[in-house]
């Protein structure tokens, strides 16, 4: 077989889309498959982390969709693939069997969180894809679910692919985390949030929670929120700001092992997700995890985290007042979280995903 994978997104600095293609790609790199892979990239500016064994197609520059569409279907004609991996969006010819691959459905259940000419190029353009594509992959059961609403006719082309967790995760705290945390003006202990600041992940009410419990008089530590401010997030940011929030901004892949170690929780509140990478993440550094108790978070985080309603301001400050005031539910939660992550790999996805496409 000969995959050609939209590799476009990574060096982007995106978030999830770029994670789950970086991870499937260094996944495939561990299958002993005898199968040929390219990846269709784009020029960032900066060297992409991707496996030398497999061949590069660097589109250049990143331009307007478009035109990106159109660029991947000459590749692929160049290319001469049986199948063609790409997250949300395939072009309109594609010279070759397509799998899209859907992260969540956030843009049609709430497109109140985006800007609507997001939401509405964004249900145009993957409804297109879902429509067309012989498989349509869901990053969870909830997204699996959530086609099923909304794109019926699809269902029978659906599988559920699970993303993966990177080795380098870990609990075991190193003396070069400090160094990695000086960077980024941080200092171990604190209250951790991973995620654009965005909407969805609901970052206004997760301040709320954290004033009101500074309020109560409880020793907090500091809160760093780790993202990039997106869609109207300006008010949000200087009212974080203003609260004494650090506000990192973009943490790189690399960093985030450290980041996450040396917190002493990551808050998770997030309203909708397709899957939800860091709690994950998190857990496999040890770290105890709050998050959300709706859409796909239950999936990803088990019975190894505290989850509360998004919705309730109070649930967040309990929660987090639990895990600084309570050392053995911490240390029961880091363990079951550590378990809980092991159960995901990247190899494990890659097969699932071959397995799917065989």
């Amino acid at each position: 077989m000969h995959l050609a994978i939209n590799a476009t997104e990574v060096g982007r600095r995106r978030g999830g889309n770029e994670s789950y293609i970086s991870g499937l790609v260094e996944g495939l790199a561990q299958l002993d498959a005898s199968i040929q892979v390219s990846l269709l990239t784009c020029d960032w500016g900066q060297p992409l982390h991707l496996p030398s064994a497999f061949r590069q197609v660097n589109l250049g520059r990143y331009r307007r969709l478009p035109s990106l569409l159109w660029q991947q279907t000459i590749a692929l004609y160049r290319l001469k693939a049986d199948w063609y991996v790409s997250t949300f969006f395939l072009p309109p010819i594609t010279p070759c069997r397509g799998a899209v691959l859907v992260h969540d459905l956030s843009f049609r259940a709430h497109p109140e969180y985006f800007p609507p000419a997001i939401a509405g190029y964004m249900r145009l353009l993957t409804g297109m894809a879902i429509r067309q594509a012989d498989r349509v992959v869901a990053l969870s059961h909830f997204t699996f679910q959530e086609l099923a609403r909304f794109h019926p006719q699809a269902v029978a082309r659906v599988v559920v692919v699970y993303p993966g967790i990177d080795p380098m995760f870990r609990p075991e705290k190193r003396p070069g985390d400090l160094q990695v945390l000086d960077a980024y003006g941080l200092t171990p202990g604190y209250v951790l949030a991973i995620g654009n600041i965005h909407p969805r992940k609901n970052l206004a009410r997760l301040l709320d929670a954290y004033l009101d419990l500074k309020a109560s008089g409880l020793a907090v530590p500091p809160m760093a929120w780790g993202g990039l401010p997106r869609w109207e997030s300006g008010t949000l940011v200087e009212r974080a700001r203003s609260a004494g929030v650090i506000l990192p901004g973009f943490i790189t892949q690399e960093d985030l092992p450290a980041v996450y170690r040396q917190a002493s929780m990551l808050v998770y509140p997030s309203l909708y997700e397709g899957f939800g990478l860091p709690p994950v993440e998190a857990m496999a550094c040890g770290t105890p995890v709050v998050a959300s108790n709706t859409t796909s978070l239950p999936e990803a985080t088990g019975e190894a985290a505290l989850t509360v309603d998004p919705a309730s301001t109070e649930e967040l400050a309990t929660a987090m007042a639990q895990l600084l005031e309570d050392p053995p539910l911490r240390k029961r939660l880091q363990q079951a979280g550590i378990e809980q992550a092991h159960t995901f790999s990247w190899e494990r996805t890659a097969e699932h995903l071959l397995a799917a496409l065989d």
